[in-house]
């Protein structure tokens, strides 16, 4: 069995003998993809991955060398332009545990793990260094997708890997340097991490570890335990195939079944099985999976290691997870790292933690950066995504958009009425408005109907944005009362208006709390059911949200 990779070559700077490689790594028998394979130029850092089609671009300088690797294969070089049309990647035979009993000494899985985890420092680069990443994540609330965020993310190890950290952060310096994103239209877009670049890096097994024994899986810390909580797990010695012209061990393993007494019966406590891909020689992991499972929830991962001069270095991590809720309702995340380069050069050092919404906002959007840049190649599926999240825009064109969302979003106590205004001819021909005015006097009843404004917001958020217009002119009471009552959750936007509001004067706005429902021509929407002194119904913004279908 053969398998070949085709590569179409593009100039797109000849004053610098740049090309654009692009192709895709398939089965030559079945035309499967090939996905994961390290694309690296030969004698530098550089390089990508190929996606889960097998597709993948890389930037390269004549002259150059290509290696291409991955697990199961013989690696490959390429030298000139005209061995790239087809390049044909030879398989190994994978030798099952059964047949190799017959011809080694029995191999003791567990030790061999422990080996592997004992050899980090011998295996893996102990000194400074600064790695590039490139980062793409999207989720999806039931069949809808509704997030997108690509970025350029610089990793700094002051130590290597020196000794496993127990988050992301915590020795390490951290920064986006370039991003671009959609807006979060999921239902979980104010609970969610402005950016998941701490989850997905600790899917180096290599680099994080728990240190305290726990002696059980926790399920929504994404951080190995494997090394602490050995005892857990049980290994099985699984077969033995190449990575790289090594061979390579395939160790399986899966944590104790365990279950917990609920006041419902026994529930089961989460549960992980995975394999980890270790070298015969030197006990390095070439490759790591995992599969965690908690009830109705589950979170995958994988890592990829290549080797550059005589050290290991991760290449692309991928993490994906999918809760299933007892409503029907489902949400679904991807995430994926891809490493561009690794420098060593003392003067990259920088320190910076994870950035938060507000450093996010702060980064500057080049538009010709990313026209060049290496990036993991999109699927047809990740096209997909990005046409439906912008209506047809360019990712570029949403990225634009979703600033100026951010901005007219974000602290709404400055220059509210104009950011109001914005929001509202945004949302024109694509939600309703859904305007709650109220003030820091708010009763328990008043109260009540806030709460059932967001609980509107919950269930037509994909038609409806509730807003809510403070006519409060102390900023310290608005701000404590948002906070207290929780106004940020849900997808609700805040504005403090004031009490001179022209807004206010606009909707005739007598006393709070007051509703006003603004159809999607962003009018005001008049039923004789309708007191603005009361609360929205919610069979009339069902009749609107029918009437505009």
């Amino acid at each position: 069995m053969y398998r070949w990779l085709l590569l179409i070559l593009v100039i797109s700077s000849p004053a610098f003998s740049q090309q654009v490689i692009e192709g895709r790594v398939v089965d030559k028998q079945t035309g499967e993809p090939v996905p994961f394979a390290s694309i690296g130029i030969v004698g530098t850092s550089k390089g990508t991955s190929s996606n889960l089609n097998g597709q993948f671009s890389l930037n390269i300088t004549e002259p150059f060398s290509i290696k291409i690797s991955c697990v199961g294969y013989e690696s490959q070089l390429i030298n000139s332009v005209e061995d790239l049309v087809v390049i044909e990647l030879k398989p190994t035979i994978i030798q099952l545990r059964e047949i190799i009993v017959t011809k080694r000494k029995p191999v003791d899985p567990a030790r061999i793990v422990r080996k592997a985890l004992a050899s980090t420092q011998h295996n893996y680069d102990n000194k400074p260094h600064l790695q590039k990443f490139f980062y793409r994540h999207y989720c999806k609330d039931d069949a809808a997708y509704g997030r997108l965020i690509e970025a350029f993310v610089d990793v700094w190890k002051p130590s290597g890997y020196k000794g496993s950290q127990t988050t992301a952060g915590e020795r390490e310096g951290i920064r986006v340097t370039q991003l671009r994103r959609s807006l979060d239209k999921t239902i979980a877009a104010q609970g969610h991490e402005p950016i998941g670049i701490g989850n997905i890096l600790h899917a180096d097994i290599v680099g994080y570890q728990h240190r305290q024994k726990k002696e059980q899986i926790d399920f929504y810390n994404t951080v190995s335990n494997l090394k602490v909580d050995f005892n857990y797990y049980t290994f099985s010695y699984d077969a033995i195939t190449v990575h790289d012209g090594q061979e390579v061990y395939l160790i399986g393993y899966t944590s104790k079944e365990d279950s917990v007494l609920t006041t419902s019966g026994y529930l089961k406590r989460p549960h992980a099985t995975g394999t980890l891909y270790i070298t015969t020689d030197t006990h390095a992991i070439v490759k790591a999976e995992q599969k965690k499972t908690f009830g109705a929830h589950t979170i995958e991962t994988a890592a990829f290691y290549r080797k550059y001069e005589d050290k290991y270095y991760p290449y692309h991590f991928i993490q994906e997870g999918e809760s299933h809720f007892p409503d029907g309702g489902s949400h679904v995340y991807h995430v994926e790292l891809v490493s561009t380069e690794i420098l060593h050069d003392p003067q990259q050092s920088f320190v910076g933690k994870l950035p938060g919404k507000e450093e996010l906002r702060k980064i500057p959007y080049d538009s010709a950066f990313w026209k060049n840049a290496t990036i993991l190649k999109t699927t047809p599926l990740e096209d997909e995504i990005i046409r439906d999240l912008g209506g047809g825009a360019s990712l570029n064109a949403q990225f634009v958009r979703y600033q100026k969302y951010e901005w007219s979003t974000s602290d709404g106590g400055n220059n509210s009425e104009e950011k109001f205004a914005w929001l509202r001819n945004f949302n024109r021909g694509e939600q309703l408005l859904y305007l709650v005015f109220w003030s820091s006097s708010c009763d328990l009843t008043c109260i009540r109907q806030l709460e059932e404004a967001k609980r509107l917001q919950r269930l037509y958020r994909n038609n409806l944005t509730v807003v809510m217009l403070s006519v409060e002119d102390d900023s310290t009471l608005w701000n404590q009362f948002v906070l207290r009552y929780n106004h940020f959750a849900d997808g609700i936007i805040n504005y403090r208006i004031g009490s001179k509001s022209d807004l206010a004067k606009e909707f005739r706005i007598k006393k709070t709390p007051s509703f006003v429902l603004l159809n999607k021509h962003g009018e005001p929407f008049e039923s004789a059911h309708h007191d603005f002194t009361e609360p929205i119904r919610e069979a009339d913004i069902k009749a609107l949200i029918g009437s505009s279908q």
